[in-house]
């Protein structure tokens, strides 16, 4: 075959080339074929062109890359482990992913959203259903995870859970995220979890009182079922990401299936993105527990749901106060 051959066709030349070449005649198929049809029949022979075209056809499919998924409550660090993960090579983190949420609508932003056709067809004067924002949704992460597989890249989708289990609508009457895509994509997950009495403190330190009532035992029982939603799914817990970040990042990535950065924390701080509502700074390192009260005490002495979800996380239900713990 002629020794001036773009890479793209000269990586075809044997199907037991090493791991890398069988990669690069995957992912340049389209152009190494589009070149042939133009410019190969000056290059190569009859039956050289026979034994590409064979080899091209018979060559094994490839298994699509999952689509990386990670879970959290509000206020649990999910924003600092997502700039984490969007430190690692060759990722594309979307960032408080959710399309059925509703609490966009009460804001300016449902009204100027010029590159976000599901927020607009859910807003219009006779909106669009459920439904059919699910299979808008579906349809742009298979295009975007698509294209992304192509080059090498990996889609990371970071849900926004608070949508979902901690605003009025019925969760046990709506699909999860990883429910709108288990069928359509291969997926990877995590979940991240919070020690529960701070999650809640700062969930109302921000005033994002989405549910009512308002008490630790809802919000507990609400938890319970985010957790049961993803019953199968591992879980990080924040203490030991701040106490411990390059190990617990680096099973995140194992978890995952993405190539482990050692030096992501030397990017972490250049990694914006929507969701960062704690305290500021970008050292990973444990915070004391905000200031609580008396009556918190006693909520979490009397919570059923509480305790059964510290329980099931591991955690140490018991608090002391009033004041500010550890």
């Amino acid at each position: 075959m002629n020794s001036n051959l773009p890479k793209s066709v000269a990586l075809t030349r044997s199907a037991d080339g090493p791991a890398s070449s069988q990669a690069g005649v995957e992912q340049s198929n389209p152009v190494s074929l589009g070149w042939l049809q133009k410019e190969g029949t000056g290059l190569l022979s009859q039956v050289d062109l026979g034994r590409l075209a064979k080899f091209l056809k018979q060559r094994p499919s490839r298994e699509p890359t999952p689509v990386r998924t990670i879970h959290h409550f509000a206020c649990t660090g999910g924003t600092l482990i997502s700039r984490g993960l969007q430190s690692q090579p060759n990722t594309l983190l979307l960032s408080e992913v959710d399309p059925l949420s509703t609490l966009q609508f009460r804001t300016q932003r449902s009204r100027f959203a010029p590159t976000d056709p599901i927020l607009l067809a859910r807003g219009a004067l006779n909106p669009i259903d459920e439904t059919t924002a699910v299979e808008m949704f579906v349809a742009s992460v298979k295009a975007l995870h698509g294209r992304l597989d192509l080059i090498g890249r990996h889609l990371i989708l970071r849900d926004h859970a608070h949508s979902h289990f901690c605003t009025e609508v019925d969760w046990s009457a709506r699909l999860s995220m990883s429910g709108m895509l288990v069928d359509v994509v291969p997926l990877r997950s995590i979940v991240s979890v919070r020690h529960p009495i701070d999650s809640f403190i700062a969930l109302e330190r921000n005033n994002w009182c989405h549910f009512s009532p308002f008490t630790l035992e809802e919000y507990s029982r609400r938890y319970l079922a985010f957790l049961s939603a993803y019953e199968h799914v591992p879980i990080i817990r924040y203490e030991r990401f701040v106490s411990d970040p390059d190990e617990t990042m680096r099973e995140i990535c194992t978890h995952l299936e993405l190539s482990y950065n050692p030096d992501w924390k030397a990017l972490i701080s250049i990694m914006k993105m929507s969701g960062d509502s704690g305290r500021r700074g970008d050292k990973i390192a444990p915070r004391s527990r905000r200031d609580y009260t008396e009556d918190l005490v006693q909520e979490a002495q009397a919570s059923v749901s509480y305790l059964d979800l510290c329980q099931r996380l591991g955690y140490d239900g018991e608090i002391s106060g009033p004041g500010n713990s550890v």
